[in-house]
């Protein structure tokens, strides 16, 4: 069963600037993720509804599209699109559209940088009939992240069972005499029902 989780984030909001087609950090302050992180960021986006006389809630197709590159070795990327699936008019005003990008680990897999663009679509079945993109935004740094699942998979078995007796030993102990108990109770409760006895 999925584990769905309601992500928040109003630390990170952007602006896009319909003249120019930057993107713009509206928090005046650089955001940085952590290797690894999935689904525990979002990031926020406003955009003027009427660009050029177009209106932009009329496209029925938005696309983030990114690539994170190793700092490492810049040969080592992640690329991706993310499609954006809440676009809706601002509760601020009519003229303003919002939308969002939830991060995944796609976005985060290296240590380095995040660039990304925003793309605005109007289709007809497969046909684009408008397309609309920002201006490229790089300004966001991926920390080293640390997994040590792999190292703790690469433990000896006869080892992890000598930790699992030395710490569970007593526990397990207790846990029998528990079940016993809770079997002897059961069968009381057992005769006195069957005796009529309530």
């Amino acid at each position: 069963m999925s584990h769905l989780h309601s992500i928040v984030d109003t630390d990170l909001h952007f602006s896009i600037n319909p003249i120019t087609r930057e993107i713009l950090n509206e928090s005046e302050i650089p955001k940085n993720l952590i290797q690894g992180d999935h689904d525990s960021e979002r990031f926020s986006f406003s955009i003027p509804r009427y660009i050029e006389e177009h209106d932009m809630s009329l496209c029925n197709k938005v696309e983030v599209h990114f690539i994170n590159i190793s700092a490492a070795n810049k040969n080592d990327k992640s690329a991706d699109v993310y499609i954006v699936d809440d676009v809706k008019l601002s509760p601020d005003s009519n003229d303003i559209i919002v939308f969002s990008w939830l991060i995944s680990g796609n976005a985060t897999k290296y240590a380095g940088t995040l660039s990304f663009l925003i793309k605005f679509k109007c289709l007809t079945d497969t046909d684009i009939d408008y397309e609309w993109n920002t201006a490229v935004y790089s300004d966001i740094s991926i920390g080293t992240g640390m997994n040590n699942g792999e190292a703790a998979s690469n433990i000896p078995s006869d080892v992890l069972e000598a930790w699992k007796r030395e710490v569970f030993g007593d526990l397990a102990e207790e846990i029998a005499n528990l079940r016993s108990a809770i079997v002897g109770v059961e069968t009381d409760l057992q005769m006195i029902n069957e005796g009529g006895i309530v």
